[in-house]
């Protein structure tokens, strides 16, 4: 192993000479001893005592520069070597963690999915925000995902149990096709600790065909017993006028409805029943009670109109109107180059889209006729665009 020191300074150490034994060194040009053989003592003595030999030796790169000039590179490298530094956080580290949870709460309320976090392009804008970060895999995102779920889940359990009475709310939806269904179940209720009403999604789980009353009921009563919510505590149970929806909950009413007047014939109600008797035995009668859909009732109110035969005459006129300009991309082109509109179809499930579709129509009337008579289409008479007008 090497012994040598730090390399010795020829043009300083030229004017000087050391003694090992005494530890001091001589000074050629005055005789002068100084203690040890510090370079910065010698130097000094040469600036002090011989200015002209001192002014010949040799500068070092780091003399001339302020003490605070050196420390500021120093701090600068360090700040430097900091940023740009490749050293991935610890799996347990509180940095690497809060992010992942950053992550997964992103991911599981957006809808993405899980293999987000295995794109090439998701990896690269998070290392351009922290190098020090490490991506996480999908099957660690899916588990800080579903401990969310719980976490959530749990705080959404406490203020159901402080409300006193809910509301539940259910339909049923069939994707095109129809290649699956799905059953969403809604809670409405007064929140007592936050002072204010809530609306939350309770389930939306899907069903198989036949969707049958049994399966319906299956669903919402598993789905109330996950989330801690008895049967006395439902005030009603909205949903569509669907046979299968009605028959789901039109057993189970009857049999509250006769356990009630039953309990009623037995314990006859007296004067000395208190008001909040009163008023939970008036919910209590409700328990479980389906009530229609305003939307839904108005759509089938909807429905009843368009079968009158003046009516759906012009409405199907309309709407072929309508189907031959979908079915074409050069009057769909000339009505957008005329107008910069187009015209809309309606939906039979939405009494507002019919609306929507006259009232589009009547906004393009002008361009639109000239478009049919270009097209060789049959048009509106002038009378019909008139009952559209009024209606």
């Amino acid at each position: 192993m090497s012994t040598d020191g730090r390399k010795r300074r020829g043009d300083l150490w030229a004017h000087f000479t050391f003694d090992d034994e005494q530890n001091k060194t001589k000074c050629k040009a005055c005789g002068a001893v100084i203690s040890g053989k510090n370079t910065t003592n010698l130097k000094r003595h040469l600036q002090t005592s011989h200015p002209d030999i001192f002014s010949k030796l040799q500068k070092s790169p780091d003399e001339g520069c302020e003490p605070s000039a050196k420390k500021a590179k120093i701090s600068n490298q360090n700040i430097a070597e900091a940023l740009l530094g490749t050293t991935k956080y610890k799996s347990n580290a509180r940095e690497q963690q809060v992010k992942e949870e950053a992550m997964a709460k992103r991911i599981g309320r957006s809808g993405l999915p899980l293999t987000t976090v295995e794109d090439e392009d998701f990896i690269l804008m998070i290392e351009t925000f922290d190098k020090k970060l490490t991506v996480p895999k999908k099957t660690k995102i899916s588990n800080l995902i579903e401990k969310h779920y719980e976490e959530e889940m749990t705080k959404f359990k406490k203020r159901l149990c402080g409300a006193r009475k809910v509301s539940i709310g259910i339909d049923l939806w069939t994707k095109k096709g129809p290649s699956a269904s799905f059953l969403g179940i809604s809670c409405c209720f007064f929140c007592v600790d936050q002072n204010n009403p809530e609306h939350i999604l309770l389930a939306l789980e899907q069903v198989a065909h036949p969707h049958t009353a049994q399966s319906i009921k299956a669903c919402v009563d598993k789905c109330m017993q996950e989330w801690g919510i008895s049967n006395d505590k439902i005030v009603t149970v909205i949903m569509d006028n669907a046979s299968n929806m009605v028959a789901a909950f039109k057993h189970s009413t009857q049999e509250e409805e006769e356990a009630s007047s039953d309990d009623q014939e037995e314990s006859p109600r007296g004067e000395s029943d208190s008001e909040e008797d009163i008023e939970d035995h008036r919910y209590q009668e409700m328990d479980m009670a389906r009530m229609p859909c305003v939307v839904h009732t108005l759509q089938l109110v909807v429905h009843m109109l368009n079968k009158e035969a003046s009516v759906k005459q012009i409405l199907d006129k309309a709407r072929s109107i309508v189907k031959l300009f979908r079915k074409s991309s050069v009057a769909t082109q000339k009505i957008l180059d005329k107008c910069g509109l187009i015209v809309v179809n309606d939906c039979p499930t939405r009494w507002s889209s019919t609306y929507y579709m006259i009232a589009r129509l009547l906004k393009v009337k002008g361009p639109l006729c000239e478009i049919v008579n270009e097209m060789g289409w049959d048009n509106l008479l002038s009378s019909e665009w008139q009952k559209q007008l009024i209606a």
